[in-house]
């Protein structure tokens, strides 16, 4: 339903992506949840649009940190609090 004087709310697209690359990541999106169907769509995303926009590089940098610091909401250091 259209109301005058209001635009609809468009779709986010922070990475700048045209209609050929947003098509190629509804198709990849797609793809993902028939090999991972428990993984949710927001992580998904997430994870398409680092391998898009990153460098091998900083994946590995990424990678790297996440194995090596405790993540800071960890349920052990929760448990060490109380």
């Amino acid at each position: 339903m259209e109301v005058p004087g209001f635009e609809r709310k468009k779709h986010d697209n922070p990475f700048g992506y045209n209609d050929d690359e947003l098509a190629e990541k509804q198709l990849a999106l797609k793809t993902m949840k028939e090999l991972w169907p428990d993984v949710p769509t927001y992580y998904a995303e997430l994870v398409y649009d680092m391998c898009k926009n990153k460098t091998q590089e900083e994946i590995d940098a990424i990678k790297e940190k996440v194995e090596k610091e405790p993540f800071k909401y960890s349920k052990k250091e929760i448990n060490e609090k109380n």
